[in-house]
């Protein structure tokens, strides 16, 4: 893939009230944080893998794989070329979510070579009084892709901004 500077993944967990008790936040605990990349013929500065682990979908994987040509496209995040050649990246404000973020989240700076690991959750309310929670896994590493890059990865960055979605002390 001529081009790629950055390669993405983002792991999504979603569910329901109904799926707040112990045994099925184990259940969620085992899930798979990080994914083989798919082939692709596309070609881009950047490209984002999405995993999305539903509730509702007995949590089977559904994936997308998108590739963008200029580092601004990807709208979740503000990625930024600096001078030396690394990346800056930062998250964007999650909207109509707890926890509320209305600030950019800096997850690092990205030299060539270099990796990231950023974990977050939130729960959203929407127009119902029914919550849906969501747990995110991303990978980001500023190389060429390659299909297994992110399993089992060591990573130069680490950021772990999960709390406790029912209003408990959080215990990460």
């Amino acid at each position: 893939m001529i081009g790629v500077v950055l390669v993405i993944q983002r792991v999504r967990t979603l569910w329901t009230g109904r799926g707040r008790g112990a045994a099925e936040a184990t259940m969620r605990g085992r899930l798979p944080k990080a994914f083989p990349l798919p082939e692709s013929e596309g070609s881009g500065e950047v490209l984002v893998h999405e995993v999305w682990l539903r509730e509702a979908d007995g949590y089977v994987p559904a994936e997308d794989f998108h590739t963008y040509g200029d580092l601004s496209q990807v709208d979740w995040l503000r990625l930024k070329r600096e001078p030396s050649g690394a990346i800056r990246v930062e998250r964007q404000p999650v909207s109509a979510s707890f926890p509320v973020t209305r600030r950019m989240v800096h997850l690092g700076t990205l030299a060539p070579g270099q990796s990231a690991w950023y974990q977050a959750n939130f729960r959203f309310s929407g127009y119902s009084m029914t919550w849906t929670y969501c747990d995110w896994a991303v990978s980001i590493a500023n190389e060429a892709p390659e299909s297994t890059m992110f399993l089992g990865r060591r990573y130069s960055v680490e950021r772990d901004d999960r709390v406790s979605l029912y209003g408990k002390p959080s215990h990460t």
